[in-house]
């Protein structure tokens, strides 16, 4: 039977609903990381609602779709990293930089959000991410080779996308063992490298 009352709908004062929705989004990306980092190949709403105490329905509410919540986990990582307060870098020096904090910002994770980037199911919300991720990084070859072609700086900015992904930090760090100064030494290293080609004698 459908209750009906003619009590006012409860009105929300000041910012608190604004950091309920707040609260709960991040709640919901805590338990997204949760769930990619026990190594599934995928990650399923009902998991991560359960794993965030709250029901399927409110977790399309924050986010709208699966994909939506995956696009959420690298910028929800990245302020967890500090990532967010870096500035977008306009110059080599200003690149390396960048790479030497995001360095720093990934050992700054605990286990649990290092495992979760490690995970298979870390590949399904790398994958949505990565279409912002080329197009910021074109931005930034735009404005250090602004006179190599088109082709040249597609090329330079897939090349820096994959070599500022947690896959490759991870490698550096973790693989060869180097510290953050040299990993980023050997980013620039390959930046100036790539930018110098491009003026090369019949280059493309």
């Amino acid at each position: 039977m459908t209750h009906i009352t003619n009590e006012p709908a409860r009105v929300y004062h000041g910012q608190l609903r604004p950091r309920q929705v707040e609260e709960t989004r991040e709640r919901i990306l805590d338990a997204t990381v949760r769930v990619m980092a026990r190594g599934l190949a995928s990650v399923s709403i009902p998991a991560v609602a359960q794993e965030a105490g709250v029901s399927v329905p409110t977790i399309y509410r924050h986010f709208g779709t699966k994909t939506d919540l995956l696009a959420a986990v690298y910028p929800h990582l990245a302020r967890r990293a500090g990532f967010n307060h870096l500035p977008a870098p306009t110059s080599v020096d200003g690149f390396r930089a960048m790479v030497g904090a995001m360095f720093g910002g990934l050992d700054s994770l605990g286990d649990e959000a290092r495992a979760a980037m490690a995970s298979p199911a870390a590949e399904e919300a790398r994958r949505t991410s990565m279409p912002d991720r080329v197009r910021m990084s074109r931005r930034f070859v735009d404005a250090v080779a602004p006179g190599a072609s088109e082709a040249d700086r597609d090329r330079i900015a897939r090349v820096m996308v994959i070599l500022t992904t947690t896959s490759a930090m991870r490698m550096w760090r973790d693989h060869l063992g180097t510290s953050i100064d040299t990993a980023a030494d050997d980013i620039e290293w390959i930046l100036i490298a790539a930018i110098a080609a491009t003026d090369l004698p019949g280059g493309r």
